[in-house]
């Protein structure tokens, strides 16, 4: 699964762009990667079709903690005290 933020970039698209293509305001799709807000069932699928994906395969995970988990690697912490 990928983030919004992630899907949007693949595409090189801003923010604009992708709140003209799902019919919201651009402060809207910042709150949707900032994790601040969800989309609406509407939305979601409005963003499954443009993204060309299943709307349940959108990670609503906001983009810096998904980045940081991936980034782990599911790695534990071998630190010990």
């Amino acid at each position: 699964m990928k983030t919004i933020s992630e899907l949007r970039r693949e595409r090189s698209w801003t923010q604009f762009d992708l709140a003209l293509a799902v019919g919201v305001q651009p402060q809207t799709v910042y709150l949707w990667e900032s994790g601040r807000r969800q989309p609406q069932v509407a939305q979601m699928r409005k963003l499954g079709k443009v993204f060309g994906i299943c709307s349940d395969e959108v990670d609503l995970t906001p983009a810096r903690e998904s980045y940081r988990a991936s980034s782990r690697g599911g790695r534990q912490n071998l630190v010990s005290s």
